[in-house]
């Protein structure tokens, strides 16, 4: 499927909605930086650039006037919610179609990694990340010892597909039918230390509960 299906499935975005930003925005960006956008970052600001719960609910989307180039060169159009790490695409890399996303935690801007090996793919991580942080509307999470067991990953693992080969952060993403996210954080060694869920389908949520049996250090259901 799609990247942009299965974020719309996953918020249940209409298909006609205005959610994006209009070619002559667009066009207007190109012109100010002299470049062309790679297809597949142009398309998404096109059709989801302005929604605000897929790209700025923890992390943030750079709105176009904000987008430029970073001293060596990244054009940096997507930011972590302090501003500690920025994401961008090398200029060289702007001619293919999907390039990677790279990624900086450096407060020089002067050591990047690979991110994502695809913008389509930084762009769904993204998407995935601030749903289960707030955006959608049934969440769920917990960092505890006692949540965190060998058997409750399991029960993840065994219930819910991985999506691989999504992100090279320490996240692993995980669903069925795109219409709920289940997010492991975890530390350099593999270890979680984090579970986070969302979903706008209240059916969907209630089955995680159900299936995950947690004390929770957050529920919507319980919480609000």
């Amino acid at each position: 499927m799609y990247y942009q299906q299965i974020i719309s499935k996953l918020y249940n975005l209409s298909e006609d909605a205005n959610l994006g930003y209009s070619e002559a925005e667009i066009a207007a960006l190109e012109n100010r930086l002299q470049i062309r956008l790679p297809a597949a970052l142009r398309h998404y600001y096109l059709s989801l650039g302005k929604n605000k719960a897929v790209n700025d609910t923890f992390n943030r989307l750079t709105s176009l006037a904000e987008v430029g180039f970073s001293e060596d060169e990244h054009l940096v159009f997507y930011e972590e919610n302090q501003a500690v790490v920025l994401w961008g695409i090398a200029k060289e890399d702007l001619s293919a179609d999907n390039p990677a996303v790279y990624g900086t935690y450096d407060s020089q801007r002067s050591e990047w990694f690979v991110d994502s090996y695809t913008t389509e793919h930084f762009l769904l991580s993204m998407a995935w990340w601030n749903g289960a942080l707030g955006g959608l509307t049934y969440t769920a999470f917990t960092d505890l010892e006692e949540d965190l067991t060998p058997a409750v990953i399991q029960l993840v693992t065994k219930n819910w597909q991985e999506q691989q080969g999504i992100s090279n952060q320490l996240l692993r993403f995980f669903t069925n039918d795109y219409l709920d996210i289940i997010v492991l954080t975890t530390a350099e060694d593999g270890a979680v230390n984090g579970l986070y869920v969302g979903t706008n389908d209240e059916g969907k949520y209630k089955a995680v509960m159900s299936t995950l049996h947690l004390e929770w250090c957050y529920r919507v259901d319980r919480d609000e």
